[in-house]
């Protein structure tokens, strides 16, 4: 069966759905309208769906077929506040496109795919895929794959491990010139935890590559009031997940003691789960990248570059339980900023209908090899570090 001629019954039908969710732009955790589009796409193809799932109700797993080996694609649909400035309706639409060519060219494999919300990290359902992994959503798939727009063809990936925490300081209110002996001042605790946390970068060394971002959530209501609430997020980013835990324990611990010698209250949460570092199957990535040759493109192996990664994302948490395959799209010139109005724009889907429908052939083909020409026992065997899953390649 030849695979063009199948995506092209298709491909009309995955551009209206990238650009529905295009245009719905829905914020992470509040996808309700993106992810019921997916569903319904899915539905029509036969795919069962549970809708919600594990209690989200913007998450879903989709699946169709009864064989031995089990695939699954990844899906994300959460837009950023300036609209999807990352493309992510290109992932689902990918996500939905592959599922929809495989079943129809192959009948002895089992296709999945998973509705995952908040990968930006927005609302309740932040970082939902390190959610699922917890859960085992991920222990009946044989392999995995994720898909990212970007400014260059690539296989493969690298992230920095990712952690966000939340400081409430709360002290207590009064007139700012008329009673300040009666105040807590809950700005004052937090401005001293945000130096505090910033001179703390000279602790780490140069190899863990530490990133910090902060910024004030809540800093006071009024000027002739003493702020009884000030809020901090403090986000932590290192090439070692093991080091972004031990910083975070030194920031709860500085913001504790400043907290205690300010007289406030403290509270710390984690707004997002911890997003893991990226583990790569280099088998997966090299054959994604070949496959992307044949089409005539010029892809990087990530995996072989010795760049430093300067992202993160929650599908590295996916890495870690089952192989998982990457592969980037280009949709923008060299150096377009993620997150941007510009790579909002690249994003539409009438201008990035090409690269998609070149990431879906790639992706395809990719399982069609690792299924006709039996590699899952390398993968998973590189997955193991060398060892066979019970003894024996699949």
């Amino acid at each position: 069966m030849n695979i063009d001629k199948v995506l092209d019954k298709y491909l009309g039908e995955i551009l209206v759905l990238s650009g529905k969710i295009y245009d719905l732009k829905e914020l992470g955790s509040r996808e309700v309208q993106s992810s019921i589009a997916m569903i319904r796409f899915l539905e029509k193809l036969g795919f069962t769906v549970h809708l919600p799932y594990l209690d989200m109700h913007t998450a879903f797993r989709a699946e169709s077929g009864d064989g031995m080996f089990t695939v699954g694609f990844l899906a994300e649909y959460d837009a950023l506040p300036n609209g999807h400035s990352c493309g992510h309706n290109l992932i689902s639409a990918w996500a939905a496109g592959c599922a929809a060519i495989l079943k129809e060219m192959i009948q002895d494999i089992r296709i999945i795919v998973i509705g995952t919300p908040s990968e930006e990290g927005m609302g309740e359902y932040a970082g939902s895929k390190a959610r699922m992994v917890a859960e085992g959503v991920f222990d009946d798939i044989n392999i995995v794959f994720g898909m990212h727009p970007d400014d260059r063809w690539a296989a493969g990936s690298k992230t920095l491990a990712d952690l966000t925490l939340r400081l409430e300081f709360t002290g207590r209110s009064s007139h700012g010139a008329d009673s300040p002996e009666s105040s807590v001042n809950a700005l004052d605790a937090a401005v001293t935890t945000y130096s505090a946390i910033n001179s703390m970068r000279g602790w780490a060394k140069h190899d863990k590559h530490l990133v910090v971002g902060m910024i004030f959530r809540e800093a006071g209501e009024a000027t002739n009031v003493v702020p009884e609430k000030a809020v901090l997020d403090v986000e932590i980013r290192s090439t070692s997940t093991e080091f972004v835990k031990t910083f975070s324990r030194k920031v709860m611990k500085l913001a504790t003691g400043i907290s205690e010698g300010y007289g406030t209250n403290l509270t710390t949460l984690e707004i997002t789960p911890l997003y893991g570092s990226y583990k790569p199957n280099l088998t997966m990535d090299s054959i994604i990248e070949e496959e992307l040759r044949k089409l005539g493109l010029d892809p990087v192996n990530v995996d072989q570059l010795e760049e430093l990664p300067s992202g993160s994302t929650d599908e590295a948490n996916v890495s870690c339980a089952v192989p998982t395959g990457h592969i980037d799209i280009k949709i923008g010139y060299p150096g377009i900023p993620g997150h941007s109005d510009e790579f909002r724009e690249a994003s539409r889907p009438e201008k990035a209908s090409e690269s998609l429908r070149l990431g879906i052939i790639a992706t395809v083909n990719t399982v069609l090899r690792i299924h006709n020409d039996k590699l899952y026992g390398d993968i998973i065997e590189e997955f193991n570090g060398g060892e066979l899953r019970n003894g024996e390649r699949l």
